[in-house]
């Protein structure tokens, strides 16, 4: 039988196994990635520049002749729950920061531990704010999507409502950090949560947000409801 899902499968960060064409988007968006790290204050030659820019242009005037595929078809088939694994991964897998198939993607790795959200990445040069350091923009919009995993404990579909950030250090590109998030307590349509981004065991990032529900109060998953 043909492996169909629903919107509920979906899990903020996480995806199915890839399709043999996922895979080989994923290959796309990390060769782009990597011309795109590279491609800062590269020290190459004006004939150089000027022969890479020809070469990709020429790769995007190809690239432009295919259509996009219909993505409200693909949501609608994900809210019936008839969506193909292929029509999951053409969604979750071009999330901005998590998703493997485009070149904005860290990849932020996420994932639930016991009552708690726990995340890695690790931030290089296109991702930078002051020098050496992490942009406060991309880390906003990282607690952003961390926060937002919180919302795997229910089965409610949620946006932001307020998201509150501090910074307390720097936070290095190039380097390994951790994430964590839990939630603080849900009041009907409104889930409170907290997280943080690490360092080492030095907090870099603090973080506490709202997020409303669109469909109803919020109520626990079985399987993560508080004893």
């Amino acid at each position: 039988m043909t492996e169909r899902y629903h919107f509920s499968t979906i899990r903020v960060g996480e995806m199915p196994a890839p399709t043999a064409e996922t895979e080989t988007r994923r290959e796309i968006a990390s060769a782009l990635k990597t011309i795109t790290e590279q491609l800062v204050r590269m020290d190459a030659s004006p004939d150089e520049l000027a022969g890479y820019a020809a070469e990709l242009s020429a790769l995007a005037g190809r690239i432009s002749q295919h259509d996009k595929r219909d993505f409200p078809a693909m949501l609608a088939r994900l809210f019936q729950g008839d969506a193909s694994r292929q029509d999951l991964l053409d969604v979750l897998d071009f999330e901005i920061l998590t998703g493997r198939s485009t070149p904005l993607s860290l990849p932020l790795e996420l994932w639930l531990d016991g009552d708690i959200v726990r995340g890695k990445a690790n931030y290089g040069l296109p991702w930078q704010g002051p020098p050496g350091r992490v942009h406060g923009g991309v880390l906003s919009l990282t607690m952003d999507i961390l926060l937002a995993k919180t919302q795997d404990f229910f089965p409610n579909l949620g946006m932001t409502g307020t998201l509150n950030l501090r910074y307390l250090a720097a936070t290095p590109l190039n380097t390994d950090v951790t994430l964590e998030a839990r939630v603080q307590r849900i009041e009907g349509r409104k889930l409170f949560c907290e997280g943080r981004v690490l360092v080492g065991d030095k907090v870099s990032v603090e973080a506490s947000g709202i997020w409303v529900s669109a469909s109803g109060d919020y109520q626990w998953k079985e399987e993560y409801r508080p004893q």
